[in-house]
């Protein structure tokens, strides 16, 4: 009923969305009841679906990860969302698009950092995290560089936010680093997280006047 009443009408989907994350945090045990709900509304409207989830859980707490686990690890639907985040992840400091409920509400890039972040941890983490590699690596990279530059107070309240939930790094560019770490080990390139370690590489990227020489560590 969810799904075809999407269907008909694509304004009620962000509602939907919100809905399904609702039950989800009220029924811890029992992730599989609305999976293909959720799957078939991605497939029909992945930019809703994605920037809803979004926006309702821009923490990604329990009831978000097990619905960004479906997307991104259905054949059908983990392009498409991987793709939306993408477009999130390169528009620092927030990235807004209109949903067919007429919301324009931006949202954070440290929101889609956060949820590229548990994707890492998963562990099984999903092929079309591989088949980006490149692209996540270049837009973690300019995260770096611009929230070591400027964090908005707005995104600074977000962000400890999070830290209060979950314990993360103490600074949005620090987070950043975390989650390029994670994505190199990922991809099987711990001898490269290792060697810029080796030459404080990481900490030298944290810094703005040196920023400049950490990357040409990491292009060679």
């Amino acid at each position: 009923m969810l799904v075809e009443e999407g269907f008909c009408n694509p304004k009620q989907v962000p509602a939907m969305v919100r809905y399904i994350h609702q039950w989800l945090m009220a029924n811890q045990f029992a992730e599989h009841r609305l999976n293909r709900a959720l799957l078939d509304l991605t497939k029909e409207q992945p930019a809703d679906v994605v920037m809803t989830l979004l926006r309702v859980a821009p923490s990604c707490d329990r009831a978000a990860l097990t619905m960004w686990k479906s997307i991104m690890c259905s054949p059908r639907t983990a392009e498409p969302a991987q793709l939306i985040l993408l477009d999130v992840l390169g528009s620092w400091p927030e990235h807004s698009t209109c949903t067919s409920d007429g919301d324009k509400t931006g949202v954070f890039v440290l929101a889609a950092t956060v949820v590229m972040w548990k994707i890492l941890q998963m562990p099984c983490v999903p092929h079309v995290v591989t088949v980006y590699f490149p692209r996540l690596f270049v837009h973690l990279l300019f995260q770096v560089f611009f929230s070591t530059l400027d964090v908005p107070a707005e995104v600074d309240t977000f962000w400890k936010g999070c830290q209060q939930q979950y314990g993360l790094a103490t600074n949005p560019n620090r987070f950043a680093v975390r989650t390029l770490k994670s994505l190199l080990c990922q991809m099987q390139h711990e001898d490269v997280v290792v060697a810029i370690e080796r030459k404080c590489g990481w900490d030298t990227l944290l810094c703005a006047d040196t920023h400049h020489y950490a990357v040409g560590l990491l292009a060679r």
